[in-house]
Protein backbone atom coordinates (compact mmCIF):
# COMPACT_ATOMS: atom_id res chain seq x y z
CA UNK A 1 0.00 0.00 0.00
CA UNK A 2 1.16 3.79 -0.84
CA UNK A 3 1.71 6.30 1.69
CA UNK A 4 -0.21 9.21 1.73
CA UNK A 5 1.93 11.88 -0.06
CA UNK A 6 1.03 15.34 -1.67
CA UNK A 7 2.25 13.56 -4.43
CA UNK A 8 -0.25 11.04 -4.10
CA UNK A 9 -2.61 13.58 -3.47
CA UNK A 10 -2.13 15.44 -6.72
CA UNK A 11 -2.71 12.65 -8.89
CA UNK A 12 -5.68 11.97 -7.26
CA UNK A 13 -7.49 15.57 -7.85
CA UNK A 14 -6.22 15.04 -11.43
CA UNK A 15 -7.65 11.64 -11.52
CA UNK A 16 -10.94 13.16 -10.46
CA UNK A 17 -10.99 16.15 -12.51
CA UNK A 18 -10.49 13.74 -15.86
CA UNK A 19 -13.69 11.69 -14.61
CA UNK A 20 -15.53 15.29 -14.64
CA UNK A 21 -14.31 16.09 -17.46
CA UNK A 22 -15.12 12.52 -19.00
CA UNK A 23 -18.86 13.11 -17.52
CA UNK A 24 -19.22 16.33 -19.00
CA UNK A 25 -17.90 15.36 -22.61
CA UNK A 26 -20.82 12.53 -22.20
CA UNK A 27 -23.22 15.56 -22.40
CA UNK A 28 -24.28 15.69 -26.29
CA UNK A 29 -23.37 18.63 -28.37
CA UNK A 30 -26.28 21.58 -29.79
CA UNK A 31 -25.51 19.77 -32.62
CA UNK A 32 -25.86 16.48 -31.58
CA UNK A 33 -29.37 17.43 -30.01
CA UNK A 34 -30.61 18.71 -33.22
CA UNK A 35 -29.88 15.54 -35.41
CA UNK A 36 -31.20 13.35 -32.42
CA UNK A 37 -34.73 15.62 -32.34
CA UNK A 38 -34.89 15.94 -36.42
CA UNK A 39 -34.87 11.90 -36.63
CA UNK A 40 -37.84 11.91 -35.19
CA UNK A 41 -39.68 15.29 -35.49
CA UNK A 42 -41.19 17.83 -38.02
CA UNK A 43 -40.41 21.14 -36.46
CA UNK A 44 -40.78 25.02 -37.47
CA UNK A 45 -38.38 26.98 -36.76
CA UNK A 46 -39.90 28.89 -33.96
CA UNK A 47 -40.65 25.47 -32.12
CA UNK A 48 -37.17 24.16 -32.91
CA UNK A 49 -35.05 27.63 -32.10
CA UNK A 50 -36.84 28.10 -28.61
CA UNK A 51 -35.97 24.88 -27.25
CA UNK A 52 -32.80 26.50 -27.00
CA UNK A 53 -33.91 29.34 -26.33
CA UNK A 54 -32.05 30.80 -22.67
CA UNK A 55 -28.80 30.07 -24.83
CA UNK A 56 -27.51 33.29 -27.32
CA UNK A 57 -30.32 35.32 -26.12
CA UNK A 58 -29.32 38.86 -28.29
CA UNK A 59 -31.29 37.04 -31.29
CA UNK A 60 -34.93 35.88 -31.57
CA UNK A 61 -36.17 31.96 -31.95
CA UNK A 62 -36.24 32.06 -35.70
CA UNK A 63 -32.96 33.29 -36.13
CA UNK A 64 -31.31 30.78 -33.50
CA UNK A 65 -33.14 27.76 -35.11
CA UNK A 66 -31.86 29.09 -38.62
CA UNK A 67 -27.88 29.84 -36.98
CA UNK A 68 -27.93 26.44 -35.35
CA UNK A 69 -29.44 24.61 -38.76
CA UNK A 70 -27.17 26.56 -41.05
CA UNK A 71 -24.13 25.67 -38.76
CA UNK A 72 -25.02 21.50 -38.87
CA UNK A 73 -25.40 22.28 -43.12
CA UNK A 74 -22.08 23.94 -43.17
CA UNK A 75 -20.09 20.61 -40.92
CA UNK A 76 -22.20 18.71 -43.31
CA UNK A 77 -20.97 20.31 -46.11
CA UNK A 78 -17.19 20.06 -44.76
CA UNK A 79 -17.05 16.40 -44.31
CA UNK A 80 -18.90 15.70 -48.05
CA UNK A 81 -16.11 17.82 -49.56
CA UNK A 82 -13.23 15.71 -47.86
CA UNK A 83 -11.20 13.10 -49.81
CA UNK A 84 -10.84 10.03 -46.59
CA UNK A 85 -14.06 7.85 -46.72
CA UNK A 86 -14.19 7.52 -42.73
CA UNK A 87 -14.02 11.41 -42.18
CA UNK A 88 -16.35 12.07 -45.38
CA UNK A 89 -18.89 9.62 -43.89
CA UNK A 90 -19.12 10.10 -40.01
CA UNK A 91 -21.16 12.69 -38.08
CA UNK A 92 -22.83 12.15 -35.03
CA UNK A 93 -22.39 8.11 -36.69
CA UNK A 94 -24.51 9.34 -39.22
CA UNK A 95 -24.10 9.94 -43.03
CA UNK A 96 -24.20 13.77 -43.78
CA UNK A 97 -25.92 13.34 -46.54
CA UNK A 98 -28.55 11.63 -44.35
CA UNK A 99 -28.97 14.47 -41.99
CA UNK A 100 -28.79 17.27 -44.63
CA UNK A 101 -32.25 15.18 -45.66
CA UNK A 102 -33.49 15.48 -42.50
CA UNK A 103 -32.74 19.30 -42.13
CA UNK A 104 -34.12 20.22 -45.26
CA UNK A 105 -37.11 17.45 -45.40
CA UNK A 106 -37.78 18.34 -41.28
CA UNK A 107 -37.79 22.33 -41.21
CA UNK A 108 -37.98 23.07 -44.74
CA UNK A 109 -34.06 25.14 -44.41
CA UNK A 110 -33.68 26.22 -47.98
CA UNK A 111 -29.95 26.45 -47.36
CA UNK A 112 -29.53 22.82 -46.58
CA UNK A 113 -32.43 21.93 -49.75
CA UNK A 114 -30.09 23.90 -52.28
CA UNK A 115 -27.16 22.74 -51.28
CA UNK A 116 -28.48 18.81 -51.40
CA UNK A 117 -29.74 19.73 -55.16
CA UNK A 118 -26.00 21.22 -56.03
CA UNK A 119 -24.78 18.39 -54.84
CA UNK A 120 -26.76 15.45 -56.58
CA UNK A 121 -26.02 17.73 -59.94
CA UNK A 122 -22.33 17.49 -59.43
CA UNK A 123 -22.29 13.57 -57.72
CA UNK A 124 -25.11 11.90 -59.94
CA UNK A 125 -23.34 8.53 -58.56
CA UNK A 126 -24.30 9.53 -55.33
CA UNK A 127 -28.17 9.85 -55.38
CA UNK A 128 -29.90 7.39 -53.60
CA UNK A 129 -33.64 5.96 -53.58
CA UNK A 130 -33.89 6.31 -50.04
CA UNK A 131 -33.06 9.75 -49.70
CA UNK A 132 -35.52 12.57 -51.52
CA UNK A 133 -36.33 16.25 -50.94
CA UNK A 134 -40.22 17.14 -49.89
CA UNK A 135 -41.10 20.36 -51.68
CA UNK A 136 -43.44 21.01 -48.58
CA UNK A 137 -42.81 20.50 -45.09
CA UNK A 138 -44.73 18.54 -43.06
CA UNK A 139 -46.82 20.77 -39.89
CA UNK A 140 -45.08 20.98 -36.79
CA UNK A 141 -45.14 18.32 -34.79
CA UNK A 142 -45.45 20.36 -31.70
CA UNK A 143 -47.60 23.76 -32.47
CA UNK A 144 -49.28 22.25 -35.56
CA UNK A 145 -47.70 25.43 -37.41
CA UNK A 146 -49.65 28.05 -34.94
CA UNK A 147 -46.27 29.73 -34.46
CA UNK A 148 -45.41 30.34 -38.22
CA UNK A 149 -45.45 33.86 -39.82
CA UNK A 150 -48.87 32.98 -41.79
CA UNK A 151 -50.81 31.54 -39.19
CA UNK A 152 -49.66 34.79 -36.79
CA UNK A 153 -50.54 37.11 -39.39
CA UNK A 154 -53.74 35.49 -39.78
CA UNK A 155 -54.73 35.95 -35.53
CA UNK A 156 -53.65 39.32 -36.36
CA UNK A 157 -55.96 40.32 -38.96
CA UNK A 158 -58.90 38.22 -36.77
CA UNK A 159 -58.28 40.36 -33.57
CA UNK A 160 -58.49 43.56 -35.55
CA UNK A 161 -62.19 42.55 -36.33
CA UNK A 162 -62.84 41.96 -33.47
CA UNK A 163 -61.51 44.71 -31.52
CA UNK A 164 -62.75 47.56 -33.62
CA UNK A 165 -65.78 48.00 -31.51
CA UNK A 166 -63.77 48.73 -28.63
CA UNK A 167 -62.02 51.37 -27.30
CA UNK A 168 -58.99 51.24 -25.74
CA UNK A 169 -55.29 52.52 -24.58
CA UNK A 170 -53.67 48.98 -23.94
CA UNK A 171 -54.22 44.98 -23.80
CA UNK A 172 -52.33 42.11 -23.14
CA UNK A 173 -52.68 38.45 -24.70
CA UNK A 174 -53.15 35.55 -23.37
CA UNK A 175 -53.05 31.61 -24.47
CA UNK A 176 -55.37 28.85 -23.13
CA UNK A 177 -53.64 25.68 -23.63
CA UNK A 178 -54.80 22.09 -23.74
CA UNK A 179 -53.16 20.23 -20.77
CA UNK A 180 -52.07 17.59 -23.53
CA UNK A 181 -49.92 20.65 -25.03
CA UNK A 182 -48.28 20.59 -21.88
CA UNK A 183 -47.57 16.87 -21.69
CA UNK A 184 -46.65 16.61 -25.00
CA UNK A 185 -43.74 19.29 -24.82
CA UNK A 186 -42.80 18.07 -21.61
CA UNK A 187 -42.33 14.38 -23.04
CA UNK A 188 -39.98 15.67 -25.86
CA UNK A 189 -37.98 17.91 -23.44
CA UNK A 190 -37.57 14.40 -21.42
CA UNK A 191 -37.08 12.36 -24.36
CA UNK A 192 -34.02 15.17 -25.50
CA UNK A 193 -32.86 16.27 -22.78
CA UNK A 194 -33.93 19.69 -23.72
CA UNK A 195 -33.56 21.76 -20.60
CA UNK A 196 -33.02 25.62 -22.03
CA UNK A 197 -36.39 26.12 -23.76
CA UNK A 198 -39.22 28.23 -24.04
CA UNK A 199 -42.71 27.17 -23.40
CA UNK A 200 -45.53 26.80 -26.15
CA UNK A 201 -47.71 29.25 -24.90
CA UNK A 202 -45.12 31.86 -23.54
CA UNK A 203 -43.50 31.98 -27.10
CA UNK A 204 -47.45 32.45 -28.55
CA UNK A 205 -47.85 35.18 -26.24
CA UNK A 206 -44.92 37.00 -27.05
CA UNK A 207 -44.93 36.53 -30.81
CA UNK A 208 -48.62 37.71 -30.93
CA UNK A 209 -48.27 40.54 -28.67
CA UNK A 210 -45.36 42.07 -30.82
CA UNK A 211 -47.35 42.18 -34.14
CA UNK A 212 -50.32 43.44 -32.31
CA UNK A 213 -48.47 46.04 -30.69
CA UNK A 214 -46.95 47.19 -34.29
CA UNK A 215 -49.98 46.56 -36.04
CA UNK A 216 -52.16 48.47 -33.29
CA UNK A 217 -50.11 51.05 -32.38
CA UNK A 218 -50.69 50.40 -28.42
CA UNK A 219 -48.45 48.82 -25.69
CA UNK A 220 -49.11 46.06 -23.59
CA UNK A 221 -49.55 45.92 -19.73
CA UNK A 222 -49.52 43.19 -17.86
CA UNK A 223 -50.96 44.52 -15.14
CA UNK A 224 -55.23 45.59 -15.45
CA UNK A 225 -55.31 46.19 -18.91
CA UNK A 226 -57.78 47.69 -21.31
CA UNK A 227 -58.48 45.11 -23.25
CA UNK A 228 -57.75 41.10 -22.60
CA UNK A 229 -57.02 39.06 -26.10
CA UNK A 230 -56.96 35.40 -24.59
CA UNK A 231 -56.48 32.48 -27.87
CA UNK A 232 -58.53 29.81 -27.18
CA UNK A 233 -56.55 26.05 -27.67
CA UNK A 234 -58.39 23.94 -25.30
CA UNK A 235 -60.61 22.19 -27.56
CA UNK A 236 -58.64 22.58 -30.40
CA UNK A 237 -55.89 23.41 -33.01
CA UNK A 238 -58.19 26.02 -34.52
CA UNK A 239 -57.26 29.07 -32.45
CA UNK A 240 -60.87 30.93 -30.73
CA UNK A 241 -60.11 34.49 -30.29
CA UNK A 242 -61.90 35.66 -26.66
CA UNK A 243 -61.76 39.53 -26.02
CA UNK A 244 -62.99 40.94 -22.64
CA UNK A 245 -62.71 44.47 -21.67
CA UNK A 246 -61.62 45.33 -18.48
CA UNK A 247 -64.39 46.75 -16.20
CA UNK A 248 -64.98 50.83 -16.05
CA UNK A 249 -64.92 52.55 -12.72
CA UNK A 250 -66.48 55.62 -12.67
CA UNK A 251 -66.75 57.80 -9.22
CA UNK A 252 -68.67 60.96 -8.07
CA UNK A 253 -71.29 61.66 -5.10
CA UNK A 254 -75.24 60.88 -5.17
CA UNK A 255 -78.10 62.56 -3.44
CA UNK A 256 -81.24 60.91 -2.71
CA UNK A 257 -84.24 63.23 -2.51
CA UNK A 258 -87.45 60.83 -2.50
CA UNK A 259 -88.06 58.32 0.20
CA UNK A 260 -88.59 53.82 -0.62
CA UNK A 261 -85.38 54.07 -3.39
CA UNK A 262 -83.35 51.62 -2.39
CA UNK A 263 -79.46 52.19 -3.27
CA UNK A 264 -79.14 49.05 -5.44
CA UNK A 265 -81.08 47.20 -7.62
CA UNK A 266 -83.28 43.91 -5.63
CA UNK A 267 -84.55 41.29 -7.56
CA UNK A 268 -87.67 39.43 -5.90
CA UNK A 269 -86.31 37.30 -2.97
CA UNK A 270 -89.21 34.78 -3.69
CA UNK A 271 -88.33 34.29 -6.82
CA UNK A 272 -85.17 35.00 -7.00
CA UNK A 273 -85.64 37.26 -10.46
CA UNK A 274 -87.36 35.34 -12.65
CA UNK A 275 -90.77 36.29 -12.44
CA UNK A 276 -92.21 32.83 -12.23
CA UNK A 277 -92.10 29.85 -10.13
CA UNK A 278 -88.84 27.47 -10.62
CA UNK A 279 -91.07 24.65 -10.85
CA UNK A 280 -94.65 25.18 -11.78
CA UNK A 281 -93.62 28.15 -13.98
CA UNK A 282 -96.89 30.37 -12.50
CA UNK A 283 -96.49 34.27 -12.07
CA UNK A 284 -94.80 34.97 -8.80
CA UNK A 285 -97.32 36.12 -6.31
CA UNK A 286 -94.64 38.41 -4.72
CA UNK A 287 -93.26 40.53 -7.44
CA UNK A 288 -96.13 39.71 -9.89
CA UNK A 289 -93.85 38.51 -12.90
CA UNK A 290 -91.57 41.74 -12.53
CA UNK A 291 -88.86 39.53 -10.75
CA UNK A 292 -88.22 42.75 -9.02
CA UNK A 293 -88.47 43.66 -5.39
CA UNK A 294 -88.85 47.70 -6.54
CA UNK A 295 -89.60 49.26 -9.64
CA UNK A 296 -86.08 51.44 -9.89
CA UNK A 297 -83.00 51.92 -7.52
CA UNK A 298 -80.41 54.57 -7.22
CA UNK A 299 -78.25 52.28 -9.59
CA UNK A 300 -80.93 51.54 -11.82
CA UNK A 301 -81.30 55.38 -12.65
CA UNK A 302 -77.76 56.21 -12.82
CA UNK A 303 -77.11 53.25 -15.23
CA UNK A 304 -79.76 54.27 -17.41
CA UNK A 305 -77.47 56.69 -18.72
CA UNK A 306 -73.86 55.04 -18.00
CA UNK A 307 -74.65 51.85 -19.98
CA UNK A 308 -75.77 53.08 -23.65
CA UNK A 309 -73.21 55.65 -23.16
CA UNK A 310 -70.29 53.08 -22.83
CA UNK A 311 -71.81 50.37 -24.60
CA UNK A 312 -70.98 48.10 -21.44
CA UNK A 313 -73.04 45.20 -20.42
CA UNK A 314 -74.05 45.40 -16.62
CA UNK A 315 -73.75 48.27 -14.13
CA UNK A 316 -73.01 47.74 -10.30
CA UNK A 317 -73.31 50.60 -7.86
CA UNK A 318 -70.51 50.54 -4.63
CA UNK A 319 -71.17 52.73 -2.30
CA UNK A 320 -69.37 54.00 0.67
CA UNK A 321 -71.83 52.67 3.03
CA UNK A 322 -76.15 52.58 2.05
CA UNK A 323 -79.32 54.61 3.62
CA UNK A 324 -82.01 52.64 4.29
CA UNK A 325 -84.39 52.57 1.27
CA UNK A 326 -87.17 54.85 2.86
CA UNK A 327 -84.23 57.24 4.17
CA UNK A 328 -83.03 60.40 2.20
CA UNK A 329 -79.42 61.22 1.92
CA UNK A 330 -79.26 64.86 1.49
CA UNK A 331 -76.37 67.48 2.35
CA UNK A 332 -73.52 66.29 0.01
CA UNK A 333 -74.56 63.27 -0.88
CA UNK A 334 -72.96 59.62 -0.68
CA UNK A 335 -69.74 58.59 -2.33
CA UNK A 336 -70.30 55.73 -4.75
CA UNK A 337 -68.16 54.18 -7.63
CA UNK A 338 -70.24 52.68 -10.32
CA UNK A 339 -68.23 49.76 -11.84
CA UNK A 340 -69.27 49.32 -15.49
CA UNK A 341 -68.85 45.40 -16.67
CA UNK A 342 -67.68 44.84 -20.09
CA UNK A 343 -67.27 48.40 -21.95
CA UNK A 344 -67.09 49.35 -25.28
CA UNK A 345 -66.24 53.06 -25.03
CA UNK A 346 -63.84 54.59 -21.93
CA UNK A 347 -63.41 58.08 -23.18
CA UNK A 348 -66.85 59.95 -22.08
CA UNK A 349 -68.29 62.96 -21.92
CA UNK A 350 -68.84 63.25 -17.97
CA UNK A 351 -69.93 66.34 -18.06
CA UNK A 352 -72.66 65.58 -20.48
CA UNK A 353 -73.46 62.42 -18.91
CA UNK A 354 -73.95 63.97 -15.14
CA UNK A 355 -75.91 66.40 -16.67
CA UNK A 356 -78.30 63.90 -18.26
CA UNK A 357 -79.27 61.90 -15.47
CA UNK A 358 -79.45 65.18 -13.44
CA UNK A 359 -82.25 65.83 -15.94
CA UNK A 360 -83.71 63.29 -16.21
CA UNK A 361 -83.75 61.86 -12.85
CA UNK A 362 -83.67 65.39 -10.59
CA UNK A 363 -86.19 64.87 -8.80
CA UNK A 364 -84.71 61.52 -7.19
CA UNK A 365 -81.58 61.77 -7.05
CA UNK A 366 -78.53 64.31 -8.08
CA UNK A 367 -75.24 62.88 -9.30
CA UNK A 368 -71.59 65.28 -9.06
CA UNK A 369 -69.43 64.80 -11.74
CA UNK A 370 -67.65 61.40 -12.53
CA UNK A 371 -64.27 61.04 -12.53
CA UNK A 372 -62.36 57.69 -13.29
CA UNK A 373 -61.48 55.67 -10.36
CA UNK A 374 -60.49 51.90 -10.35
CA UNK A 375 -61.22 48.62 -8.62
CA UNK A 376 -58.72 49.54 -5.56
CA UNK A 377 -60.95 52.75 -4.98
CA UNK A 378 -63.81 50.79 -4.34
CA UNK A 379 -62.02 48.36 -1.50
CA UNK A 380 -60.39 51.59 -0.08
CA UNK A 381 -63.43 53.69 0.30
CA UNK A 382 -65.73 50.07 1.18
CA UNK A 383 -63.28 49.83 4.24
CA UNK A 384 -63.30 52.90 5.47
CA UNK A 385 -66.78 53.71 5.26
CA UNK A 386 -67.85 52.34 9.02
CA UNK A 387 -64.91 54.51 10.72
CA UNK A 388 -66.51 57.65 8.72
CA UNK A 389 -68.79 59.94 10.83
CA UNK A 390 -72.25 60.36 9.55
CA UNK A 391 -74.90 62.84 10.52
CA UNK A 392 -78.61 61.57 10.61
CA UNK A 393 -81.88 63.53 11.33
CA UNK A 394 -84.66 61.74 12.67
CA UNK A 395 -88.43 62.14 13.59
CA UNK A 396 -89.36 59.73 15.84
CA UNK A 397 -93.02 58.50 17.00
CA UNK A 398 -93.47 57.88 20.57
CA UNK A 399 -95.75 54.90 21.49
CA UNK A 400 -97.57 57.17 24.31
CA UNK A 401 -97.18 61.35 25.20
CA UNK A 402 -95.08 62.74 26.65
CA UNK A 403 -94.77 66.98 28.21
CA UNK A 404 -91.96 69.02 27.19
CA UNK A 405 -90.86 69.11 31.07
CA UNK A 406 -90.50 65.44 30.68
CA UNK A 407 -89.12 64.83 27.40
CA UNK A 408 -86.42 67.62 28.85
CA UNK A 409 -85.00 65.21 31.41
CA UNK A 410 -84.89 62.14 29.18
CA UNK A 411 -83.48 64.65 26.80
CA UNK A 412 -80.48 64.67 29.57
CA UNK A 413 -80.08 61.69 30.17
CA UNK A 414 -79.93 60.24 26.56
CA UNK A 415 -77.14 63.14 25.74
CA UNK A 416 -75.08 61.27 29.37
CA UNK A 417 -75.70 57.97 28.88
CA UNK A 418 -74.90 58.05 24.92
CA UNK A 419 -72.83 60.95 23.70
CA UNK A 420 -69.37 60.36 23.60
CA UNK A 421 -70.17 56.63 24.59
CA UNK A 422 -69.58 53.09 22.78
CA UNK A 423 -73.25 50.66 21.92
CA UNK A 424 -73.55 47.06 21.55
CA UNK A 425 -75.75 46.85 18.37
CA UNK A 426 -76.75 42.83 17.28
CA UNK A 427 -77.48 42.78 13.88
CA UNK A 428 -81.18 44.09 13.52
CA UNK A 429 -83.74 41.63 12.84
CA UNK A 430 -85.23 43.16 9.66
CA UNK A 431 -82.17 42.45 8.34
CA UNK A 432 -80.49 39.12 10.37
CA UNK A 433 -81.83 37.14 7.10
CA UNK A 434 -79.52 38.72 5.05
CA UNK A 435 -76.40 40.02 7.61
CA UNK A 436 -74.61 37.78 10.03
CA UNK A 437 -75.90 37.48 13.57
CA UNK A 438 -73.17 39.16 15.26
CA UNK A 439 -72.81 42.38 17.94
CA UNK A 440 -70.56 45.38 16.63
CA UNK A 441 -69.56 47.76 18.72
CA UNK A 442 -70.55 51.80 17.86
CA UNK A 443 -69.41 55.39 18.99
CA UNK A 444 -72.21 57.50 19.26
CA UNK A 445 -70.64 61.10 19.06
CA UNK A 446 -73.21 63.79 19.64
CA UNK A 447 -77.03 63.51 20.26
CA UNK A 448 -78.77 66.75 19.83
CA UNK A 449 -82.98 65.99 21.04
CA UNK A 450 -85.93 68.63 19.91
CA UNK A 451 -89.34 68.39 21.49
CA UNK A 452 -91.86 68.67 18.52
CA UNK A 453 -95.67 67.50 20.41
CA UNK A 454 -96.75 65.00 22.79
CA UNK A 455 -96.11 62.06 20.33
CA UNK A 456 -93.00 62.72 18.11
CA UNK A 457 -89.53 64.16 18.90
CA UNK A 458 -86.74 65.18 16.45
CA UNK A 459 -83.39 63.90 16.64
CA UNK A 460 -79.88 65.01 15.25
CA UNK A 461 -77.34 62.35 15.62
CA UNK A 462 -74.05 62.22 14.94
CA UNK A 463 -72.63 58.48 14.97
CA UNK A 464 -69.61 55.89 13.20
CA UNK A 465 -70.19 54.57 10.23
CA UNK A 466 -72.52 51.71 9.93
CA UNK A 467 -74.56 52.33 13.34
CA UNK A 468 -78.21 51.33 13.15
CA UNK A 469 -79.92 54.44 13.75
CA UNK A 470 -83.47 53.18 14.22
CA UNK A 471 -82.06 50.36 16.19
CA UNK A 472 -80.23 52.98 18.49
CA UNK A 473 -84.06 54.66 18.67
CA UNK A 474 -86.25 51.87 19.26
CA UNK A 475 -83.86 49.24 20.71
CA UNK A 476 -84.96 46.43 18.73
CA UNK A 477 -86.11 44.07 21.21
CA UNK A 478 -82.93 45.09 23.57
CA UNK A 479 -80.57 43.79 20.20
CA UNK A 480 -79.00 47.52 21.14
CA UNK A 481 -77.86 48.68 24.27
CA UNK A 482 -78.30 51.42 25.40
CA UNK A 483 -81.07 52.57 23.46
CA UNK A 484 -82.99 55.98 23.59
CA UNK A 485 -86.05 54.23 23.70
CA UNK A 486 -84.72 52.32 26.77
CA UNK A 487 -84.34 55.52 28.73
CA UNK A 488 -87.33 57.17 27.88
CA UNK A 489 -88.88 53.67 29.49
CA UNK A 490 -91.25 54.61 26.27
CA UNK A 491 -91.41 52.25 22.86
CA UNK A 492 -90.74 54.25 19.98
CA UNK A 493 -90.36 54.04 16.30
CA UNK A 494 -88.09 55.94 13.60
CA UNK A 495 -90.82 57.11 11.47
CA UNK A 496 -88.40 59.51 9.17
CA UNK A 497 -84.45 59.00 8.75
CA UNK A 498 -82.27 61.32 6.76
CA UNK A 499 -78.28 61.22 6.24
CA UNK A 500 -77.86 64.78 5.85
CA UNK A 501 -73.41 64.21 6.58
CA UNK A 502 -70.90 62.20 5.95
CA UNK A 503 -67.45 62.87 7.05
CA UNK A 504 -64.82 60.73 4.88
CA UNK A 505 -62.33 59.70 6.86
CA UNK A 506 -59.02 60.86 5.43
CA UNK A 507 -55.89 58.28 4.54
Amino acid sequence: MMPDTPENFEEEEIKEEKEEIKIINMEPSLYQQTVSILRYHNLCFECFGRQFSFLGTATNNTDRAKAILLGLTMECHQLLIKNLVLEKYTLFDQNPLEILHLIANRTGLIQAKKMLEKWYRAHPDEVQDHLTINSIRSPCDLCTDLLTDTTLQTLVQKIQILIRKYDYNNFLVGTYVNPAQGDKEDEFRSKFGVTNGESFKANLNRLLGVRLQKTLQKPTKFEKPDLTIMVNLRESNIPKIEITSSPLYLRARYLKFVRDLPQTHWHCHFCRGRGTHKFTGEICPECHGSGDMFPSSVEDLIAETLLPATGGEKAILHGAGREDLDARCLGAGREFIMEIKEPRSRHLNYLELTQTINKQHGKSIHVTNFTVASKKDVIKFKKNSEFNKKKYHALVELAQPISLEEANVKFAMVSEQLCEKKIKQRTPLRVVHRRPDKTRTKIIYSIECKYVDPLHIYLKVLAQGGTYIKELISGDNFRTSPSIATIFNIPMVCAELDVVQIEELQV
